[in-house]
Formats: C-alpha cells, structure tokens, sequence
C-alpha cells in the first residue's frame, strides 16, 4: 500500500511570535460568542414553548438543529477553513453566527425557530474547525495542549452567560425571550469587528511544504483510511452525544426536579464555569502518551454521575449534574489533540480533518438532544434520557484504549 509523503514527513516547524497570544485571544472572545449563542435557548426552553406552541420533542429537534445542519456543513467548512485561510473562514463564521442570533428574535413558529438555530450550523464549523487549525499553526507543538485548553474554555464560558443571564437579565431588560438577540447580538457584533480589524494569518515557515492538492474526495478518503481516524470519529459521536444532551437539557431536568428556572439556570452555569477550569488544566497537563487512560478515566466518572443524576430529586440533583458538566468539558480539546497528533493528518490536513472529526461528532450533538426530548415526550420525564446518556460513556470506555498516541517529540 502507497502513502502520502505527508503521512511520514516531520510537521513543518512553528515560527514563534508573541503576536500567537493576540490570535488565541481574538480566537477566544470569538469561540466564546459561538457559546453564548449555543446556550442562548436552553435556559428559556418554557418560556419559548408556551410563547410558540411547540411541543417537547419539536423543542428538542430545535435544540439539535444546528448539529444536524453541522453534520452536513463541517466537512465542505473543513475544506475552506484549509483553503480560504483562518481569517477569513473564521470571519464569515462570526458573521453567519450573528445573523443566526439576530433571526431568532423574530419567530413565530417551530420553522421561524428553526431556520436561524439552523443557520447557526453554517457559521459554527468555520470558528470550530478554525480554532485547532490557529493552534496547529501559531503554537510549537509543546505549547498545544495549554493552547487548546485555553480556546476549549471559550464556548463554556459563552454558555455560563447565557445561563447564567437569560432568564434573571435579559428577561429582566427586555420583557421577553427574544432579547436575546439584542444583548447577545451586541457582543457578538462587537466580537466580530475586533476579529477584522486585529487578526492575521500566521507567518509561513522557510521550510514548510505546500499545501496538498488532492482533490476533496481524495482527501476524504485518505483520512477515513486511517484508524486512528475511524475510532476518534466513533468517540466525536458519543462524547458529544454526552455533552449536547446534557447541555440542552440541564436547566429543565433541574426545573422538573423541584428547582427554580432562576436556580437551574444558576447551578447549570456554575457547574458548566467550573468545567471549564477543569477542561483548562486537564487539557494543559495531559501529554502525548496520558490522553487515553485521562479519557478513559473521564468517561468512568461521566456514567457513574449520569446513573446518579438519574436516581435522585431535588437539591441532591445539583452534584451529580456538576460533575457530569466537569468531566464531560475536556473532552473535545482532548480528543482534537488526538486528532491533529494522528499520523497522517497534521497542521497541513488539520482543517478537512477536524470537518470531518466534527461533521461525525454532530451527529451525536443532534441526537443526543433530539433523543431526550423525545423520550420526555413519550416517558413524560426526563429521566430516561439521562440513562441513554450514561449508557454511552459506557460504551465509549470499550472504544478508548484501541486509540493510538504518538510520542511528544522534544522540541529542538
């Protein structure tokens, strides 16, 4: 069997600058609003439904609209992430994510609701995708880990706003849930001139390669061929699974066990806030050689606190869920190391790569919110929908330890 060059050829070496924090920087205020949108409904999930008429289970294919989208968009978004360049791939999908914020304010009904959050599965592949691909081409590859635990804080951060703020201020500023577009829109706007006006691509390296010119089939096709490849995939579409399941649905499992929608709204962002400090640190410490056994380790302690969030009711609810929201945030940036430290992808191939890792992870990130609400419907609790999600950490254990890692080449 023939390889590409690129599969054995040593990773083009990184020109450091200082300018790489500035980039990380204008990375996070973007990938922060791409969680301020995300989150932007979950905690008014009653609200919307009794001011639209929708049922749970539309409420809930709403809540996966956009990893549905996703599935389709993040391969192609993948592919002009590698050919427009971070800028602006990254710009467009800042703007994309504004007007999908901007749209949601004026529905009417499930498909005037549907379409923006739908739209949102455009834009978000761009600054999802865009992030390892900034990472892979400003950061040494020492530097990665502490780089992708910086930026996976970013979106966690923008949904403990949302939760945090949707229900006690924006509620309270503008009377209604469609304020979201207006205070959110806002920062999202203001995000986005800072991208265009600060942002650069990174300086090429004197002896970096060209980039491959394999047609997108080719390319496509080349990556599914590697293994390592084939398992990350199955890992993007449980760990997601896992944590767009949780995410969409948290403030209601808390409300349906007793709490306040101002108290759900509360311990989700707490726990969610935290989790992202943990995702920093873990993302941080774990090496080249740790990855497996730490997501094995993660994945334990996310189905032993799903089956006990299952069991109990009331303020005995709030830990279990807390430490579902802090081992479930390291996830992604460990698993999209794992997926750049693939022999065969690299910083060259890393966006196509990371479209693909995502276009498969959202299918879970669909169906994971799509199944609980549906199951809400049916069981008429949520309950039985947090036992899928503790089914498949579980099963995800078996799936790990066959995950290859390279060795952390010393920096020379």
């Amino acid at each position: 069997m023939t390889t590409s060059p690129s599969e054995h050829s040593p990773e083009p070496p990184v020109t450091k600058t200082r300018f790489r924090w500035v980039m990380l920087g204008l990375l996070w205020f973007l990938y922060a609003c791409f969680g301020i949108t995300a989150a932007s409904i979950p905690p008014l999930v009653d609200p919307i439904i009794e001011d639209l008429g929708i049922s749970y289970g539309a409420m809930g294919f709403v809540l996966g609209g956009w990893q549905l989208i996703y599935i389709a968009t993040a391969y192609p978004m993948g592919t002009l992430v590698d050919r427009l360049g971070v800028r602006k791939a990254i710009g467009a999908g800042i703007f994309l994510i504004w007007l999908s914020l901007a749209l949601r304010g004026l529905a009417v009904d499930f498909t005037t609701l549907f379409l923006p959050v739908a739209l949102f599965g455009i834009g978000g592949p761009l600054i999802s995708i865009g992030a390892p691909k900034v990472v892979a081409q400003w950061f040494s590859e020492r530097e990665r880990g502490f780089a992708a635990g910086i930026y996976a804080t970013a979106p966690v951060a923008g949904m403990v706003i949302s939760l945090a703020t949707a229900s006690s201020v924006v509620l309270s500023l503008t009377g209604t849930w469609r304020g979201i577009s207006i205070v959110y829109g806002g920062v999202v706007l203001v995000a986005m001139a800072a991208w265009w006006v600060f942002s650069r691509e990174a300086p090429k390296p004197a002896s970096a390669p060209s980039a491959p010119g394999a047609p997108a089939a080719s390319a496509l096709m080349s990556l599914l061929r590697i293994r390592n490849v084939q398992l990350l995939l199955v890992l993007a579409i449980g760990t997601f699974f896992l944590g767009h399941g949780l995410e969409a649905w948290a403030p209601s499992l808390l409300r349906e066990r007793g709490l306040t929608l101002a108290a759900a709204g509360f311990w989700t962002a707490l726990g969610t806030g935290i989790g992202a400090v943990i995702a920093l640190v873990i993302s941080g410490v774990t090496r080249s050689g740790r990855r497996v056994f730490t997501m094995i380790a993660l994945l334990l302690l996310s189905s032993a606190a799903t089956l006990s969030l299952s069991l109990v009711d009331g303020m005995a609810s709030v830990p279990p869920l807390m430490v579902a929201n802090w081992v479930r945030q390291p996830m992604m940036p460990i698993l999209s190391l794992l997926v750049l430290e693939t022999r065969g992808v690299g910083s060259m191939r890393v966006g196509s790569a990371m479209g693909l890792f995502f276009a498969a992870a959202e299918i879970g990130g669909f169906g994971g919110p799509f199944l609980i609400g549906l199951l809400r419907d049916t069981t008429g609790s949520l309950a039985w929908g947090v036992v899928s999600l503790t089914i498949a950490a579980a099963l995800m254990v078996f799936v790990v330890p066959f995950v290859k890692e390279t060795k952390e080449r010393p920096e020379t």
